[in-house]
């Protein structure tokens, strides 16, 4: 486990270490999805909660952005657990990270969160039972997590350049880059773009076809 993994600078990371922002990419991405998918379709099938908000002067937009922000407060707490465990892996001396610019995971990690979130309601749009659950999951969740250089560095040139349009692999880079010391300009810049792109299309994608779903217009 603490093999080299990673060189940074020239000097060598252990695995631990080379992990560990992964590890918090990797929860922001899966919390917020499951969320927004298995957690959204519940209370908008099952629960008829979105039925009863929608009977108030609620309307569809304020349920919409009311998911994508629950699905990004719920999951910057608990990519706030996994920092608190990661820094006290780093007081027992197991990780080598920069802990003063865990505060700067925060927004980053929300924002993040948030664009996730939207990309998995439009599924939780699009999917007619919640069996159908599986085929985004294994067409599209499971492959952007393999390109995502969360758990080991991306080797492969095609897998390299496929990864420059996934946004977990720059959140996870430019996480990596933040809490190792090392350059993360160019992997924040590059997620910046790809949660503006995200959010400013599949927002109004998602309320567009959840009022056709919901509302039947």
């Amino acid at each position: 486990m603490e093999g080299t993994a990673h060189r940074l600078k020239g000097r060598p990371i252990g695995y631990m270490s080379f992990v560990a922002p992964g590890m918090l990419a990797y929860a922001t991405f899966m919390t917020s999805i499951f969320q927004s998918l298995f957690g959204a379709f519940i209370r908008m099938r099952y629960q008829r909660t979105w039925e009863g908000q929608l009977t108030t002067q609620i309307e569809l937009r304020h349920v919409v952005w009311g998911e994508i922000l629950w699905a990004g407060m719920l999951t910057t707490s608990y990519v706030a657990i996994v920092a608190l465990v990661l820094s006290a892996c780093q007081a027992l001396g197991l990780l080598q990270l920069e802990l003063g610019y865990l505060p700067l995971v925060v927004p980053i990690v929300f924002v993040s969160a948030c664009a996730f979130a939207a990309l998995g309601l439009c599924f939780t749009a699009l999917v007619p039972t919640i069996d159908h659950m599986n085929l985004p999951i294994f067409l599209v969740i499971l492959p952007m997590g393999f390109v995502s250089a969360t758990y080991f560095p991306l080797g492969h040139p095609v897998l390299a350049a496929i990864s420059t349009a996934n946004p977990l692999y720059h959140l996870a880079e430019g996480l990596r880059g933040l809490l190792l010391g090392d350059n993360s300009g160019y992997h924040l810049a590059g997620l910046a773009g790809l949660l503006a792109v995200m959010l400013g299309v599949l927002v109004p994608l998602d309320m567009r076809l959840l009022r056709k779903r919901v509302l039947g217009d």
